[in-house]
């Protein structure tokens, strides 16, 4: 194998093997030491090694996993960039940061093992790996910074601990398929798009979590659709992007006239507790709610709304040819009461 080293760092892999042992001893590997190393599939640390520099591995293309002792207590950026076959990474438990742009561009990584006492995940560290279904965020982190997941198309999976505290821009934009997320209370700070995922998701936020705007509609997320491009299909009655969310820490003045619709049909969705805010907002806009419940499908909805008297038989009865289901119409007449079962067993 060959290697320059001077004393005990590793200054530069040059040859061609597919596995690589770095020699006992080596305490340091410097800066793109194995950049564009093509032909390694696998690497070999030893247990002296402490420091491993910026850019190492940056565009291994062959690379397919890689175990990372607990020796090592720095890691500089970029250190596995582009490594497009990369699938297993495990991280010292020695490391409390990871760095910007760890794993950017790693289209294959399914499996990252994180140090147990991390506290930071840094700038687009994992943006664009595009196959990563799940990840176990240690209970120690912090910090997620901007774009950390960005455009983690597969991200299916992820429950924030209890203890996070700041949520960057963009930090998961685009994750299309992450269905649901957590906002625990130790949240002080979301940064714009932060959940701006281009798909159907569910958030249960803690009350104490102030959601701006634009948190979720940096791009109006609330209702564009967008396809496999990424670009804007036009198709608004396709996606309806929120589901059963309970948020009531935001100010329903900042939100666009059809995003304050859709939180109130969330609202519905997810009742816990009567929140005056949602039932002016139901009232005075209900012809434009009802249409989005009717449109959607969201029965639910509907059905606790008439239940809280917010919607009655009456204000029903323009949309409902428009429900063609026999047992939705005949639950939406049971759940009714007194007077207003009769009314609306009149209009069905």
């Amino acid at each position: 194998m060959t290697f320059t080293i001077s004393g005990t760092t590793l200054k530069k892999y040059e040859g061609n093997e597919e596995h690589v042992i770095i020699p006992d001893g080596i305490e340091a590997i410097a800066d793109y030491a194995f950049y564009g190393a093509s032909e390694m599939q696998t690497v070999q640390f030893p247990e002296s090694l402490r420091e491993i520099g910026s850019d190492v591995f940056y565009d291994c293309e062959k690379l397919i996993e890689a175990v990372i002792p607990d020796s090592v207590i720095y890691m500089g950026s970029a250190v596995f960039s582009r490594c497009c076959s990369l699938e297993s990474v495990q991280l010292s438990n020695r490391l409390t940061a990871l760095p910007k742009i760890t794993f950017y561009q790693c289209e294959n990584l399914q499996e990252v093992i994180l140090p147990a006492n991390l506290r930071k995940l840094s700038r687009a560290c994992f943006q664009q790996c595009h196959s990563l279904k799940q990840i176990s965020l240690p209970a120690s982190l912090k910090i997620i910074e901007e774009n950390a997941f960005d455009d983690c198309t597969a991200l299916n999976e992820i429950v924030l601990p209890e203890g996070i505290e700041e949520i960057g821009e963009n930090a998961f934009f685009g994750c299309q398929n992450l269905r649901r997320i957590n906002l625990p209370s130790s949240l002080t700070f979301i940064g714009k798009g932060a959940l701006e995922t281009h798909g159907r998701i569910r958030i249960d936020a803690d009350e104490s979590v102030y959601l701006a705007a634009g948190m979720l509609e940096n791009n109006w997320n609330m209702n564009w659709n967008f396809g496999s491009n990424g670009r804007y299909n036009g198709r608004n009655e396709d996606n309806y992007q929120l589901y059963d969310s309970w948020l009531v820490n935001l100010d329903l003045k900042q939100w666009k006239p059809l995003a304050r619709n859709i939180l109130a049909v969330n609202y519905l969705e997810s009742f816990r507790r009567p929140e005056g805010m949602y039932d002016e907002w139901i009232i005075a806009e209900r012809e434009e709610i009802l249409e989005l419940i009717i449109s959607q499908k969201r029965w639910n909805a509907l059905r606790q709304a008439l239940n809280l008297g917010l919607v009655t038989p009456r204000h029903l009865q323009p949309y409902l040819s428009r429900i063609h289901d026999p047992a939705v119409r005949a639950q939406l007449m049971q759940e009714s009461r007194g007077e207003e079962a009769e009314d609306l067993l009149d209009l069905l």
